[in-house]
Protein backbone atom coordinates (compact mmCIF):
# COMPACT_ATOMS: atom_id res chain seq x y z
CA UNK A 1 0.00 0.00 0.00
CA UNK A 2 1.47 3.41 -0.95
CA UNK A 3 1.85 6.37 1.38
CA UNK A 4 -1.03 8.34 -0.15
CA UNK A 5 -3.39 5.40 0.30
CA UNK A 6 -2.33 5.08 3.93
CA UNK A 7 -3.00 8.78 4.49
CA UNK A 8 -6.45 8.48 2.89
CA UNK A 9 -7.38 5.46 5.02
CA UNK A 10 -6.10 7.14 8.18
CA UNK A 11 -8.14 10.24 7.42
CA UNK A 12 -11.22 8.15 6.71
CA UNK A 13 -10.71 6.29 9.97
CA UNK A 14 -10.50 9.51 11.97
CA UNK A 15 -13.65 10.77 10.29
CA UNK A 16 -15.39 7.55 11.25
CA UNK A 17 -14.48 8.04 14.88
CA UNK A 18 -15.55 11.63 15.21
CA UNK A 19 -18.67 11.74 13.03
CA UNK A 20 -21.96 11.34 14.88
CA UNK A 21 -23.80 8.47 13.20
CA UNK A 22 -27.11 6.80 13.95
CA UNK A 23 -27.10 3.29 15.38
CA UNK A 24 -28.79 0.67 13.21
CA UNK A 25 -31.38 -1.57 14.88
CA UNK A 26 -31.23 -5.22 13.88
CA UNK A 27 -34.45 -7.21 14.10
CA UNK A 28 -34.38 -9.79 16.89
CA UNK A 29 -33.73 -13.29 15.56
CA UNK A 30 -32.87 -12.02 12.07
CA UNK A 31 -29.77 -13.52 10.44
CA UNK A 32 -27.67 -10.71 9.07
CA UNK A 33 -24.36 -9.89 7.44
CA UNK A 34 -22.64 -6.53 7.79
CA UNK A 35 -19.45 -5.10 6.35
CA UNK A 36 -17.74 -2.12 7.86
CA UNK A 37 -14.93 -0.58 9.86
CA UNK A 38 -14.32 -1.17 13.57
CA UNK A 39 -14.40 2.21 15.31
CA UNK A 40 -14.38 1.17 18.98
CA UNK A 41 -13.99 -2.04 20.88
CA UNK A 42 -14.34 -3.41 24.37
CA UNK A 43 -13.87 -6.99 25.52
CA UNK A 44 -17.42 -8.11 24.76
CA UNK A 45 -18.31 -6.07 21.68
CA UNK A 46 -17.13 -3.96 18.78
CA UNK A 47 -18.82 -0.96 17.22
CA UNK A 48 -18.95 -1.17 13.44
CA UNK A 49 -19.46 1.68 10.99
CA UNK A 50 -21.17 0.17 7.96
CA UNK A 51 -21.01 1.26 4.35
CA UNK A 52 -24.41 2.96 4.62
CA UNK A 53 -23.03 5.33 7.28
CA UNK A 54 -24.76 3.75 10.27
CA UNK A 55 -23.28 2.13 13.33
CA UNK A 56 -24.08 -1.26 14.77
CA UNK A 57 -22.92 -2.93 17.97
CA UNK A 58 -21.58 -6.44 17.43
CA UNK A 59 -21.42 -8.78 20.42
CA UNK A 60 -18.52 -11.23 20.72
CA UNK A 61 -18.63 -14.49 22.66
CA UNK A 62 -16.48 -17.58 23.13
CA UNK A 63 -18.33 -19.21 20.22
CA UNK A 64 -17.61 -16.36 17.78
CA UNK A 65 -15.26 -17.50 15.02
CA UNK A 66 -12.64 -14.91 14.11
CA UNK A 67 -10.97 -15.88 10.86
CA UNK A 68 -9.04 -14.85 7.79
CA UNK A 69 -9.82 -16.29 4.36
CA UNK A 70 -7.13 -18.52 2.89
CA UNK A 71 -8.15 -19.45 -0.61
CA UNK A 72 -11.72 -19.96 -1.76
CA UNK A 73 -12.96 -22.48 0.80
CA UNK A 74 -10.32 -22.41 3.55
CA UNK A 75 -9.99 -20.10 6.55
CA UNK A 76 -7.33 -19.50 9.17
CA UNK A 77 -8.49 -19.06 12.75
CA UNK A 78 -7.34 -15.73 14.18
CA UNK A 79 -7.12 -14.42 17.75
CA UNK A 80 -9.72 -11.95 18.94
CA UNK A 81 -6.86 -9.62 19.87
CA UNK A 82 -6.69 -8.66 16.18
CA UNK A 83 -10.07 -6.90 16.31
CA UNK A 84 -8.59 -3.42 16.56
CA UNK A 85 -9.99 0.00 15.55
CA UNK A 86 -9.53 0.64 11.85
CA UNK A 87 -10.00 -3.00 10.83
CA UNK A 88 -12.39 -3.64 7.92
CA UNK A 89 -14.45 -6.74 8.71
CA UNK A 90 -17.42 -8.77 7.55
CA UNK A 91 -19.72 -9.89 10.36
CA UNK A 92 -22.26 -12.70 10.26
CA UNK A 93 -24.69 -13.18 13.09
CA UNK A 94 -28.20 -12.89 14.51
CA UNK A 95 -30.11 -9.88 15.79
CA UNK A 96 -30.60 -9.61 19.55
CA UNK A 97 -33.58 -8.29 21.49
CA UNK A 98 -31.87 -4.92 21.93
CA UNK A 99 -31.03 -4.39 18.25
CA UNK A 100 -27.42 -5.58 18.24
CA UNK A 101 -25.75 -8.45 16.38
CA UNK A 102 -24.61 -11.58 18.19
CA UNK A 103 -21.68 -12.51 15.97
CA UNK A 104 -21.14 -16.09 14.85
CA UNK A 105 -18.33 -15.19 12.42
CA UNK A 106 -16.05 -12.19 11.99
CA UNK A 107 -13.83 -12.26 8.93
CA UNK A 108 -11.09 -9.95 7.68
CA UNK A 109 -8.31 -10.13 5.12
CA UNK A 110 -4.57 -10.03 5.76
CA UNK A 111 -4.44 -6.75 3.86
CA UNK A 112 -7.15 -5.23 6.06
CA UNK A 113 -5.28 -6.28 9.21
CA UNK A 114 -2.04 -4.79 7.94
CA UNK A 115 -3.84 -1.53 7.17
CA UNK A 116 -5.42 -1.41 10.64
CA UNK A 117 -2.08 -2.05 12.29
CA UNK A 118 -0.60 0.77 10.20
CA UNK A 119 -3.30 3.08 11.52
CA UNK A 120 -2.87 1.89 15.11
CA UNK A 121 0.90 2.14 15.27
CA UNK A 122 2.13 2.45 11.72
CA UNK A 123 5.46 3.96 12.68
CA UNK A 124 6.52 1.11 14.96
CA UNK A 125 9.51 -0.64 13.35
CA UNK A 126 8.70 -4.26 12.53
CA UNK A 127 10.87 -7.22 13.43
CA UNK A 128 11.94 -7.41 9.79
CA UNK A 129 12.92 -3.74 9.78
CA UNK A 130 14.88 -4.20 13.00
CA UNK A 131 16.67 -7.20 11.53
CA UNK A 132 17.42 -5.28 8.34
CA UNK A 133 18.80 -2.37 10.34
CA UNK A 134 21.04 -4.72 12.29
CA UNK A 135 22.26 -6.43 9.11
CA UNK A 136 23.07 -3.06 7.58
CA UNK A 137 24.99 -2.07 10.71
CA UNK A 138 27.05 -5.25 10.65
CA UNK A 139 27.77 -4.76 6.96
CA UNK A 140 28.92 -1.21 7.36
CA UNK A 141 30.44 -0.35 10.72
CA UNK A 142 30.75 3.26 9.68
CA UNK A 143 26.95 3.46 9.59
CA UNK A 144 26.47 2.66 13.30
CA UNK A 145 26.11 6.29 14.31
CA UNK A 146 23.60 7.02 11.55
CA UNK A 147 21.63 3.91 12.47
CA UNK A 148 21.51 5.01 16.12
CA UNK A 149 20.04 8.34 15.03
CA UNK A 150 17.37 6.47 13.05
CA UNK A 151 16.53 4.35 16.10
CA UNK A 152 16.08 7.50 18.20
CA UNK A 153 13.87 9.02 15.50
CA UNK A 154 11.78 5.83 15.35
CA UNK A 155 11.34 5.91 19.12
CA UNK A 156 10.04 9.47 18.94
CA UNK A 157 7.68 8.46 16.13
CA UNK A 158 6.42 5.49 18.18
CA UNK A 159 5.63 7.79 21.08
CA UNK A 160 3.77 10.19 18.81
CA UNK A 161 1.80 7.39 17.15
CA UNK A 162 0.85 5.88 20.49
CA UNK A 163 -0.25 9.26 21.80
CA UNK A 164 -2.50 9.78 18.79
CA UNK A 165 -4.03 6.32 19.10
CA UNK A 166 -4.57 6.63 22.86
CA UNK A 167 -6.43 9.90 22.36
CA UNK A 168 -8.85 8.40 19.84
CA UNK A 169 -10.91 6.66 22.53
CA UNK A 170 -12.00 7.61 26.01
CA UNK A 171 -10.63 5.01 28.40
CA UNK A 172 -10.69 4.66 32.16
CA UNK A 173 -7.67 2.91 33.65
CA UNK A 174 -8.91 0.54 36.36
CA UNK A 175 -5.62 -1.11 37.19
CA UNK A 176 -1.95 -1.30 36.22
CA UNK A 177 0.91 -3.74 36.67
CA UNK A 178 4.54 -3.74 35.61
CA UNK A 179 7.06 -6.55 35.70
CA UNK A 180 10.78 -6.46 35.01
CA UNK A 181 12.88 -9.11 33.30
CA UNK A 182 16.45 -10.31 33.55
CA UNK A 183 18.74 -9.43 30.66
CA UNK A 184 18.04 -11.65 27.67
CA UNK A 185 15.08 -13.34 29.40
CA UNK A 186 11.33 -13.46 28.76
CA UNK A 187 10.51 -15.42 31.94
CA UNK A 188 7.96 -13.76 34.21
CA UNK A 189 9.04 -13.66 37.85
CA UNK A 190 6.86 -15.03 40.68
CA UNK A 191 6.17 -11.42 41.72
CA UNK A 192 5.11 -10.62 38.17
CA UNK A 193 2.79 -13.62 38.08
CA UNK A 194 1.20 -12.51 41.36
CA UNK A 195 0.62 -9.02 39.96
CA UNK A 196 -1.01 -10.48 36.84
CA UNK A 197 -3.23 -12.76 38.91
CA UNK A 198 -4.43 -9.75 40.91
CA UNK A 199 -5.10 -7.78 37.72
CA UNK A 200 -7.08 -10.71 36.30
CA UNK A 201 -9.16 -10.89 39.48
CA UNK A 202 -9.80 -7.14 39.38
CA UNK A 203 -10.96 -7.44 35.76
CA UNK A 204 -13.58 -10.16 36.24
CA UNK A 205 -16.39 -7.97 37.69
CA UNK A 206 -15.90 -5.27 35.04
CA UNK A 207 -18.08 -5.08 31.93
CA UNK A 208 -16.33 -5.02 28.56
CA UNK A 209 -12.83 -4.52 29.92
CA UNK A 210 -9.66 -4.68 27.83
CA UNK A 211 -6.14 -5.46 28.96
CA UNK A 212 -3.33 -3.66 27.15
CA UNK A 213 0.08 -5.34 27.09
CA UNK A 214 3.29 -3.63 26.00
CA UNK A 215 6.71 -5.29 26.05
CA UNK A 216 9.99 -3.36 26.22
CA UNK A 217 13.73 -4.01 26.11
CA UNK A 218 16.88 -2.12 27.04
CA UNK A 219 19.28 -0.93 24.37
CA UNK A 220 21.98 -3.46 25.24
CA UNK A 221 22.57 -6.13 22.61
CA UNK A 222 21.51 -6.34 18.97
CA UNK A 223 18.53 -4.32 17.73
CA UNK A 224 16.78 -7.33 16.21
CA UNK A 225 17.14 -9.35 19.42
CA UNK A 226 15.81 -6.46 21.51
CA UNK A 227 12.72 -6.25 19.33
CA UNK A 228 12.27 -10.02 19.61
CA UNK A 229 12.70 -9.92 23.40
CA UNK A 230 10.05 -7.23 23.81
CA UNK A 231 7.70 -9.40 21.74
CA UNK A 232 8.46 -12.56 23.72
CA UNK A 233 7.94 -10.75 27.03
CA UNK A 234 4.55 -9.43 25.95
CA UNK A 235 3.54 -12.91 24.74
CA UNK A 236 4.64 -14.47 28.05
CA UNK A 237 2.40 -12.06 29.95
CA UNK A 238 -0.55 -12.79 27.65
CA UNK A 239 -0.09 -16.53 28.24
CA UNK A 240 -0.25 -16.05 32.00
CA UNK A 241 -3.33 -13.82 31.72
CA UNK A 242 -5.05 -16.56 29.71
CA UNK A 243 -4.10 -19.13 32.33
CA UNK A 244 -5.62 -16.80 34.95
CA UNK A 245 -8.96 -16.88 33.10
CA UNK A 246 -8.77 -13.80 30.87
CA UNK A 247 -10.29 -14.57 27.42
CA UNK A 248 -8.22 -13.50 24.42
CA UNK A 249 -11.02 -11.20 23.27
CA UNK A 250 -10.33 -9.08 26.36
CA UNK A 251 -6.66 -8.53 25.45
CA UNK A 252 -5.46 -5.87 23.03
CA UNK A 253 -2.98 -7.11 20.44
CA UNK A 254 0.30 -7.33 22.41
CA UNK A 255 2.71 -4.58 21.41
CA UNK A 256 6.44 -5.19 21.01
CA UNK A 257 7.87 -1.74 21.67
CA UNK A 258 11.54 -2.66 21.44
CA UNK A 259 13.73 -0.02 23.07
CA UNK A 260 11.11 2.75 22.92
CA UNK A 261 10.03 4.75 25.99
CA UNK A 262 12.89 3.93 28.37
CA UNK A 263 12.09 4.52 32.04
CA UNK A 264 15.73 5.18 32.91
CA UNK A 265 19.08 5.67 31.24
CA UNK A 266 20.45 2.62 29.46
CA UNK A 267 23.96 3.69 30.45
CA UNK A 268 23.78 1.84 33.77
CA UNK A 269 22.89 -1.74 34.73
CA UNK A 270 20.19 -0.44 37.06
CA UNK A 271 18.61 1.61 34.28
CA UNK A 272 18.68 -1.30 31.84
CA UNK A 273 17.01 -3.54 34.43
CA UNK A 274 14.15 -1.02 34.70
CA UNK A 275 13.76 -0.79 30.92
CA UNK A 276 13.50 -4.59 30.49
CA UNK A 277 9.82 -4.68 31.36
CA UNK A 278 6.20 -5.29 30.41
CA UNK A 279 3.52 -2.72 31.19
CA UNK A 280 -0.05 -3.95 31.63
CA UNK A 281 -3.16 -1.78 31.91
CA UNK A 282 -6.75 -2.74 32.73
CA UNK A 283 -9.00 -0.46 30.65
CA UNK A 284 -12.71 0.23 30.33
CA UNK A 285 -14.06 2.18 27.35
CA UNK A 286 -16.49 4.74 28.70
CA UNK A 287 -18.00 5.46 25.28
CA UNK A 288 -18.91 1.82 24.61
CA UNK A 289 -20.25 1.35 28.12
CA UNK A 290 -22.42 4.45 27.79
CA UNK A 291 -23.77 3.13 24.49
CA UNK A 292 -24.47 -0.28 26.02
CA UNK A 293 -26.28 1.16 29.03
CA UNK A 294 -28.43 3.46 26.90
CA UNK A 295 -29.76 0.63 24.73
Amino acid sequence: MNRNANKWISAAFLCCLFTALAFAQITAGEKTEKKGLITTRDGDSITLQTKDNTKVVVLISDSTKVQQPKGVFRHTEMAETNLIPGLAVEVKGTGTADGKIQATEIEFTAHALQTARTIEAGLTPTKEQAAANQAATEKNAAGVSANAEKVETNQADIQAANKRFTELSDWDTKGEAMMNFATGSATVSPEGKAALLQLAQDAKPLKGYLIQVKGFASSSGEAARNQQLSDERADAVVTILQQDGVPLRHIVTPAAMGTADPMASNNSAEGRDLNQRVEVKLLVNRGVNATSSSK
